[in-house]
């Protein structure tokens, strides 16, 4: 487990990712990962300190957590990166649900003494395909996720 945010860390995830694909090579049951970024997080760190921004880390991953199925995985992949395997989910169900906890976290209203602290997510999400590897699926997520970020933040693409 991650330390501050008490889910699930790297190495938990490089290791369920494995799990996973081996299960998507024997059943090819649909698997998509979503990979998410929190915007503009060292703003919040450089404003508000580090305390601030460890509780936008606890915040952000509690609310994760409570928006997938026991069957998904959430892992802090590191930083202010967050990681989602989510089973049994075509890639247009894995948007839908990307974009309700995007817009779900945007509306948090956080606090952090007295003074509001926005907090948008940006995703790029990936579904595992015949002939990939573990890698090449997270680095469709990776690369969707950075063109999230690029057009704008606060969105979530489809690789």
């Amino acid at each position: 487990l991650d330390g501050l945010t008490q889910v699930p860390n790297r190495m938990a995830y490089d290791l369920r990712l494995v799990e996973e694909y081996k299960r998507f090579q024997r059943f090819n049951q649909a698997t998509v990962i979503i990979a998410w970024d929190i915007d503009h997080f060292k703003k919040i760190n450089d404003a508000y300190g580090h305390r601030a921004g460890d509780k936008v880390l606890r915040i952000v991953a509690d609310s994760l957590a409570s928006r997938i199925r026991g069957t998904d995985f959430l892992a802090r992949y590191g930083g202010e990166e967050f990681v989602m395997i989510l089973t049994g989910t075509s890639p247009q169900d894995a948007l839908r649900v990307a974009e309700g906890i995007r817009e779900a976290i945007g509306q948090l209203g956080f606090h952090f003494r007295g003074a509001p602290v926005g907090i948008t997510l940006s995703g790029g999400i990936s579904a595992f395909r015949e002939g990939d590897t573990p890698e090449d699926v997270f680095d469709r997520a990776d690369k969707a996720l950075y063109k999230a970020k690029g057009d704008g933040r606060n969105r979530c693409y489809l690789a």
